[in-house]
């Protein structure tokens, strides 16, 4: 009976695989207006498979009042001697309205490690992961700045959030290949090559569509009407000469600041046009009147010189 005990407690030892845990406080120092690079290292880097850590402040009095709150989670896999399937994506949320808190990130591609740029000034951070990760902070006090890559460039310090930094979410490093045949929905505004855009969707570059529908109101068939004030040639050259470009038409110089909004645009376009059909008409009507004009002089000319050469 011991002896199947003993054995069954060797072959639970065999099969059984216990891995090193992190579960560790760290504090930055330095100056609190900059953020220090600290390193982590990627503890599974040979054990095909991704490291992932929690960084994270709970609390957004720790250390000090307001000073920051943050929860943040990394996955990732470095690259050194073949091992060409890297990537780092983030999944970052800050306290809205707070200090920020994580500048940025990076990764060493020499050291198997990757770079997350921290605020100092003393701030405490709790590191967690289900693997057995080294921490190390370069603050200048801790360990020297700056932090120089094995082959490769010297990490500092940072005074501002980087511009690839999502504060309020996830940050993929890859592409995104949506295969569902349902509705997605995005509440906020959407940026393609676009920080920060002020629009529901913004695009820095070209689009290409088969079909482009704008919805609009007040469409300006009401130029027919009868009792619509057309505007005379002259009066519309006198704003020309004052203005340098047609009444209600934006100038060049707003365009290139605001853009052109093509639903209002298009309403002021076919706007334009109807007034000049009705010119138009109206020309027409004013040359039949003199072509019919001119033929009755014609005819009283040719009448009288019938007369003459009798």
């Amino acid at each position: 009976m011991k002896l199947r005990i003993i054995c069954a407690l060797f072959l639970g030892l065999i099969f059984l695989r216990v891995e090193a845990q992190t579960a560790i406080a760290i504090s930055v120092g330095g100056d609190a207006d900059k953020f220090y690079p600290v390193t982590f290292s990627d503890p599974n880097w040979d054990l095909n498979k991704p490291t992932t850590i929690s960084i994270g402040r709970s609390n957004v009095h720790e250390d000090q009042v307001w000073i920051g709150s943050v929860m943040a989670d990394f996955t990732y896999h470095t690259s050194n001697w073949g091992h060409s399937s890297d990537f780092l994506d983030v999944n970052l949320y800050t306290a809205i309205g707070a200090r920020f808190v994580i500048a940025g990130w990076a990764r060493s591609y020499t050291m198997r490690n990757i770079i997350v740029w921290l605020k100092g000034g003393g701030l405490t951070y709790h590191i967690n992961s289900p693997a057995s990760v080294a921490v190390t902070v370069y603050d200048g006090v801790q360990n020297a700045l700056p932090f120089q890559e094995i082959s490769g460039p010297a990490r500092t310090y940072l005074t501002a959030v980087q511009d690839y930094v999502n504060i309020y979410g996830l940050n993929h490093s890859g592409s995104a290949y949506f295969m569902g045949g349902g509705s997605n929905f995005i509440n906020g505004n959407l940026g393609i090559g676009i920080q920060n855009p002020a629009e529901k969707l913004a695009v820095n570059g070209n689009i290409r569509a088969k079909e482009v529908r704008v919805e609009a109101a007040n469409w300006p068939d009401y130029v027919f009407q009868p009792e619509y004030d057309l505007p005379t040639l002259s009066e519309i050259e006198k704003q020309i000469k004052a203005n340098g470009h047609l009444p209600e038409m934006p100038s060049a110089k707003e365009v290139e600041t605001n853009g052109v909004a093509l639903g209002e645009m298009n309403k002021i376009l076919l706007k334009k046009i109807e007034e000049l059909t009705l010119h138009l008409i109206e020309k027409d009507k004013e040359m039949k009147q003199q072509t019919a004009a001119m033929m009755d002089l014609k005819k009283d000319v040719e009448a009288l010189n019938h007369l003459i050469r009798k």
